[in-house]
């Protein structure tokens, strides 16, 4: 067994066996594993927003343009009630007319009617009891109708003014932000109060009115009462068959301040309308400026040093 060992010791030294990686197999490659990837949904490659660095508009709602559009609009509107508003200002200016006349006329009755102790109770407040002052009425009357007549006219200069400069922009506001502007502060500061001063004015023109008519009304039931009118003013008349005349003129006097005070009260109503309607669009017109004034200075705030902000 010993001998067995030996032999076989020295014949693997003689021939030396072939090495162990000749009698391996290659190895093969190794195929590349697929992740499992879904064919519907396919790769996304995130960039950055070319504008993400631009200051972005309130809300990300609203953009300089879009806000100068409805600025545009707004003054559109308002010009539009204007127009339609500005044909009844002749009206007004008509009943001005005709009560400044009619005043002289109610300016005998008064002047007479204060002799008479027992008309006071018929008189307007706040002269009712005072008809030794009653001339008041009559004076105070004549210095509100001729400043509800300036009224008029400042409200009918300044519309005008409004009108022709909202015409002037056209249908498209791009390139006329300082118009735009103009108009608007125009509309907030001017155009604003010249409304209401004239709302106030004619309003106060309609009180007196009213109290003229209340008068008017009064002294006709007084006449029919009692002779102690004409027995007072006969002599300050100084007509014969005083009392019938001026029964007469009276009650046209009546009727045609009736009828005219109602036609000066409908478009009055109409005025308030129109005033009510356009005061909240002023104001749009200021809201939509103001959020254009922060836009524009956000834009400017994003602007690189060193450059030019180009709108």
């Amino acid at each position: 067994m010993g001998r067995r060992l030996l032999c076989i010791a020295a014949f693997s030294l003689l021939f030396p066996l072939p090495a162990l990686a000749e009698t391996v197999p290659p190895p093969q490659p190794v195929a590349p594993v697929a992740l499992p990837v879904e064919a519907a949904q396919p790769a996304v490659v995130v960039t950055q927003p070319v504008d993400a660095a631009r200051p972005q508009t309130v809300s990300g709602v609203l953009t300089l343009e879009d806000i100068n559009a409805k600025r545009l609009q707004r003054l559109q509107d308002v010009a539009r009630d204007l127009k339609g508003e500005r044909a009844s200002m002749a009206d007004f200016d008509s009943y001005l007319s005709w009560m400044g006349g009619a005043l002289a006329g109610y300016g005998k009755y008064v002047e007479a009617g204060s002799f008479a102790a027992g008309f006071a109770r018929y008189l307007p407040v706040p002269y009712a009891g005072q008809a030794g002052q009653l001339t008041k009425f009559i004076s105070h009357f004549a210095l509100s109708l001729s400043a509800t007549s300036a009224a008029v006219k400042s409200y009918m200069n300044s519309s005008q003014y409004f009108i022709s400069g909202v015409e002037a922009l056209g249908t498209n506001p791009e390139g006329k932000g300082q118009e735009l502007a103009m108009l608007t502060f125009y509309a907030d500061q001017q155009l604003s109060r010249d409304m209401i001063e004239l709302q106030g004015r004619l309003a106060s023109t309609s009180d007196l009115s009213n109290s003229a008519l209340s008068f008017l009304l009064g002294l006709q039931q007084y006449l029919g009462s009692t002779d102690e009118y004409w027995q007072k003013t006969k002599s300050l008349i100084g007509r014969k068959e005083a009392d019938k005349a001026e029964k007469g003129a009276l009650a046209g006097s009546i009727e045609g301040l009736r009828t005219r005070a109602a036609a000066f009260n409908g478009r009055l109503k109409k005025y308030e309308a129109t005033v009510s309607g356009t005061m909240p669009r002023i104001a749009s017109l200021v809201a939509y400026d103001e959020l254009r004034q922060d836009i524009e200075a956000k834009r400017a705030a994003a602007v690189p040093s060193g450059q030019v902000q180009t709108n």
